[in-house]
């Protein structure tokens, strides 16, 4: 069979290539890592990729679990790999954190979804997850607090963090209790933004007809999740702190691995602190300021500065670098795996890839 160049092949070089680079640039640090890891012990470095490999596991399940009370299609394998597809597009590809949605919107349309219906379930799982985050947030800014170490721009952060999952849940909340508040909110940020542009001379990004699509569809949300009962509307919310212990669990091992023992105020306040800058902060997935505010936390809080070193490199080779590295992976074998499906089938359909299919 011939083969045929298409921009799906093209864009899939870039992001090689930019995955390529993003190592290249970082190789420094990976150097570390790889020697950090090699000097802990075996069997807690262990545990910790198992915690990792459930953690992955959990996060398609919290994916489902949305998807199946939007009555999409939950496929949680699938989904598991999505994720961490998402994770090395937000990295190599960053756009403000929308490049992270990139690949639910192909798979969306991949599978003839709704992307609207999808987007608000990117939306939801946003609210669910810094939901339960905050609650693990409150426990270590208490703990900060209770043993004089807390930092004015911690607070700072926790605070926008804060506001901003409230006015995600304020825009649910609009939709279930007030949709034509909501459709007239969106009316008037959209001519607001249409005005911006227009003085700016840039090209409109939102248009009315998709303000009313989005309201539609959140509206739509709060009814299916009105209906599917307590139970249903809770297992999210459930999934996501089984995910924070995971998470919680990773780092308590990977100390263990190098000598340190962290009691669960230290462990809560470091984790809560780390995540805190991973989801707030200029660069990438946090690179360089995470691995700067963990050190400091565990300093502050009476770790040796060596051991706190190591233990923010091994950690961050687990939660940064190996979902990166696997989500790129991922995205090929999900490509994979649609061309032998592809290939499979007869009468030969239209390709719907992750990225378009126009012949160059």
């Amino acid at each position: 069979m011939k083969f045929k160049l298409t921009v799906r092949h093209i864009l899939y070089a870039v992001l090689a290539i930019l995955f390529a680079r993003f190592v290249y640039l970082n190789r420094s640090q990976l150097i570390d890592i790889v020697a950090v890891l090699r000097g802990g012990i075996w069997y807690y470095l262990l545990i910790v990729g198992f915690l990792f490999g459930m953690a992955v596991q959990n996060q398609g399940r919290l994916y489902s679990s949305i998807y199946a009370l939007l009555h999409l299609p939950p496929e949680r394998k699938k989904l598991s790999a999505i994720f961490l597809v998402s994770r090395f597009m937000s990295v190599a590809a960053p756009s403000g954190g929308l490049s992270g949605a990139v690949p639910f919107i192909q798979d969306a349309q991949r599978r003839n979804l709704a992307v609207g219906t999808v987007l608000v379930a990117n939306l939801v799982y946003l609210i669910v997850w810094y939901s339960t985050f905050t609650l693990v947030l409150l426990v270590g800014l208490l703990h900060l607090f209770l043993v004089h170490d807390l930092q004015w721009f911690e607070v700072a952060e926790s605070m926008i963090l804060i506001g901003f999952t409230a006015l995600l849940v304020a825009i649910l909340a609009l939709a279930w209790l007030a949709p034509n508040w909501l459709s007239a909110i969106l009316h008037r940020i959209t001519h607001l933004i249409a005005r911006i542009a227009k003085r700016l001379k840039r090209p409109v990004p939102l248009t009315v007809a998709q303000t009313d699509a989005l309201a539609n569809e959140l509206t739509h949300t709060v009814y299916l999740i009105r209906h599917a009962g307590w139970k249903a509307a809770l297992r999210p919310f459930a999934i996501a702190l089984l995910n924070e212990g995971l998470n919680l669990l990773m780092l308590f091992f990977v100390a263990m691995a190098f000598g340190v023992q962290m009691n669960l105020g230290v462990l809560v306040a470091t984790y809560s602190i780390g995540i805190l800058f991973f989801l707030i902060s200029p660069t990438p997935g946090g690179l360089g300021f995470v691995e700067g505010i963990l050190i400091l936390v565990m300093t502050s809080l009476g770790i040796a500065d060596e051991s706190a070193a190591t233990i923010t490199l091994a950690y961050r080779g687990f939660t940064f670098w190996l979902p990166f590295i696997l989500g790129f992976f991922a995205l090929r074998r999900l490509e994979r795996q649609h061309e032998d499906a592809q290939a499979e089938a007869a009468p030969p359909t239209v390709e719907k890839n992750y990225f378009p299919e126009t012949k160059v």
